[in-house]
Protein backbone atom coordinates (compact mmCIF):
# COMPACT_ATOMS: atom_id res chain seq x y z
CA UNK A 1 0.00 0.00 0.00
CA UNK A 2 2.87 2.37 0.85
CA UNK A 3 4.44 1.77 -2.59
CA UNK A 4 1.08 2.45 -4.24
CA UNK A 5 0.70 5.81 -2.46
CA UNK A 6 4.31 6.71 -3.27
CA UNK A 7 3.71 5.96 -6.97
CA UNK A 8 0.54 8.08 -6.99
CA UNK A 9 2.36 11.00 -5.34
CA UNK A 10 5.29 10.67 -7.74
CA UNK A 11 2.94 10.60 -10.75
CA UNK A 12 1.04 13.63 -9.46
CA UNK A 13 4.30 15.53 -8.91
CA UNK A 14 5.45 14.75 -12.45
CA UNK A 15 2.15 15.86 -13.98
CA UNK A 16 2.15 19.11 -12.00
CA UNK A 17 5.76 19.90 -12.87
CA UNK A 18 5.12 19.19 -16.57
CA UNK A 19 2.14 21.55 -16.60
CA UNK A 20 4.22 24.22 -14.86
CA UNK A 21 6.85 23.91 -17.59
CA UNK A 22 4.20 24.03 -20.30
CA UNK A 23 2.83 27.29 -18.83
CA UNK A 24 6.29 28.80 -18.52
CA UNK A 25 6.57 31.61 -21.02
CA UNK A 26 8.30 34.90 -21.50
CA UNK A 27 7.32 38.21 -23.02
CA UNK A 28 9.46 40.32 -25.30
CA UNK A 29 8.86 43.97 -26.13
CA UNK A 30 10.70 45.13 -29.25
CA UNK A 31 11.02 48.86 -29.83
CA UNK A 32 12.56 50.17 -33.04
CA UNK A 33 13.86 53.69 -32.64
CA UNK A 34 15.37 56.37 -34.81
CA UNK A 35 18.19 58.39 -33.25
CA UNK A 36 20.82 60.81 -34.50
CA UNK A 37 23.18 60.00 -31.60
CA UNK A 38 23.39 56.25 -31.04
CA UNK A 39 26.18 56.58 -28.47
CA UNK A 40 24.23 59.00 -26.27
CA UNK A 41 21.08 56.90 -26.60
CA UNK A 42 22.90 53.70 -25.58
CA UNK A 43 24.46 55.54 -22.62
CA UNK A 44 20.98 56.61 -21.50
CA UNK A 45 19.68 53.05 -21.90
CA UNK A 46 22.52 51.87 -19.67
CA UNK A 47 21.45 54.35 -16.98
CA UNK A 48 17.82 53.29 -17.35
CA UNK A 49 18.78 49.64 -17.05
CA UNK A 50 20.26 50.37 -13.62
CA UNK A 51 17.09 52.16 -12.52
CA UNK A 52 14.84 49.38 -13.80
CA UNK A 53 16.90 46.58 -12.27
CA UNK A 54 16.80 48.36 -8.90
CA UNK A 55 12.99 48.12 -8.99
CA UNK A 56 12.51 44.76 -10.77
CA UNK A 57 15.51 42.70 -11.81
CA UNK A 58 13.32 40.38 -13.90
CA UNK A 59 13.39 42.88 -16.77
CA UNK A 60 16.29 42.51 -19.20
CA UNK A 61 17.10 45.32 -21.61
CA UNK A 62 19.35 44.90 -24.64
CA UNK A 63 20.00 47.04 -27.70
CA UNK A 64 21.15 46.24 -31.23
CA UNK A 65 22.15 48.37 -34.19
CA UNK A 66 21.79 46.96 -37.69
CA UNK A 67 25.12 46.96 -39.49
CA UNK A 68 24.36 44.85 -42.56
CA UNK A 69 20.70 45.48 -43.36
CA UNK A 70 20.33 47.35 -46.64
CA UNK A 71 18.00 50.31 -46.16
CA UNK A 72 17.70 49.40 -42.46
CA UNK A 73 21.45 49.76 -41.78
CA UNK A 74 21.87 51.87 -38.67
CA UNK A 75 18.44 51.02 -37.27
CA UNK A 76 18.39 50.62 -33.50
CA UNK A 77 16.30 47.95 -31.82
CA UNK A 78 15.73 47.82 -28.06
CA UNK A 79 14.44 44.55 -26.59
CA UNK A 80 12.89 44.39 -23.14
CA UNK A 81 12.30 40.83 -22.00
CA UNK A 82 10.41 39.55 -18.98
CA UNK A 83 10.16 35.94 -17.80
CA UNK A 84 6.39 35.78 -17.64
CA UNK A 85 3.09 36.13 -19.45
CA UNK A 86 1.65 39.32 -20.94
CA UNK A 87 -0.29 39.98 -17.74
CA UNK A 88 2.79 39.43 -15.57
CA UNK A 89 4.77 41.75 -17.84
CA UNK A 90 2.01 44.36 -17.55
CA UNK A 91 2.01 44.15 -13.74
CA UNK A 92 5.80 44.49 -13.69
CA UNK A 93 5.66 47.42 -16.12
CA UNK A 94 3.06 49.19 -13.94
CA UNK A 95 5.43 48.81 -11.00
CA UNK A 96 8.20 50.43 -13.06
CA UNK A 97 5.97 53.29 -14.22
CA UNK A 98 4.99 54.03 -10.60
CA UNK A 99 8.66 54.81 -9.91
CA UNK A 100 9.27 58.53 -10.41
CA UNK A 101 12.96 58.10 -11.35
CA UNK A 102 12.05 55.65 -14.13
CA UNK A 103 9.20 57.82 -15.41
CA UNK A 104 11.51 60.82 -15.51
CA UNK A 105 14.22 58.81 -17.29
CA UNK A 106 11.75 57.62 -19.94
CA UNK A 107 10.54 61.17 -20.49
CA UNK A 108 14.13 62.28 -21.04
CA UNK A 109 14.59 59.74 -23.83
CA UNK A 110 12.12 61.59 -26.05
CA UNK A 111 14.82 64.16 -26.88
CA UNK A 112 17.18 61.43 -28.07
CA UNK A 113 14.96 59.16 -30.10
CA UNK A 114 11.74 58.72 -32.00
CA UNK A 115 9.88 55.44 -31.64
CA UNK A 116 9.30 53.92 -35.08
CA UNK A 117 7.53 50.77 -33.88
CA UNK A 118 6.67 49.10 -30.58
CA UNK A 119 5.64 45.43 -30.49
CA UNK A 120 4.92 42.86 -27.83
CA UNK A 121 5.75 39.16 -28.42
CA UNK A 122 4.81 36.01 -26.55
CA UNK A 123 7.29 33.16 -26.51
CA UNK A 124 6.26 29.70 -27.69
CA UNK A 125 8.31 26.94 -26.10
CA UNK A 126 9.93 24.58 -28.59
Amino acid sequence: MKKYITMILLSLTMVLSMSAVADDTSTLRVVRVQTDDVGAYIAQLSEGKKLINAVDENFTIRAWQATFAGDETGAVIVAISYPGSFSEYAMGWEKLMANSAISSWLGGLSGLRTIVSDSLYKEHAL
